[in-house]
């Protein structure tokens, strides 16, 4: 039989990892959230809807439309191991390659709250950070 001390610090361990992985463990595992502005225009310089999937490993959001000027919000927690990587695809009818971003990823984004702003050329994280899109097909 184990000593009174060894089950305890099993027992607090095992606390531990379950409040972190909890979605309730807000301190220690707060809850992210992607915003994703529309602001593509197209020739004739008008706004146009986008169509956007975004998904993760364990995670598919669907299809979504976003019209200009709109926002599509989605939120999660991060792997409390690291690793948390969201990419979304986005078209429009005036172009209808797929383009990719990485919308969210846990190793290199440090934010709660992490807003783009889609444009034709790529995107925008929190009004800094833009690029161009990660590839298109």
């Amino acid at each position: 039989m184990a000593p009174a001390n060894s089950t305890a610090l099993k027992f607090s361990i095992l606390l531990i990892i379950l409040a972190f992985e909890s979605r309730e463990a807000n301190i220690f595992n707060p809850t992210i959230t992607v915003s994703i502005k529309n602001v593509i225009v197209v020739p004739g310089d008008r706004g146009t809807s986008i169509t956007v999937h975004c998904k993760s490993k364990d995670d598919d959001l669907g299809f979504h439309t976003i019209r200009f000027g709109d926002l599509y919000s989605f939120s999660f927690h991060d792997n409390a191991f690291g690793g948390t990587l969201f990419f979304c695809s986005f078209t429009w009818p005036e172009d209808p390659r797929r383009h990719y971003l990485d919308i969210y990823n846990q190793r290199e984004d440090n934010c709660q709250k992490c807003n783009w702003i889609i444009n034709q050329n790529g995107g925008c994280l929190n009004s800094h950070g833009c690029g161009d899109w990660k590839s298109i097909e």
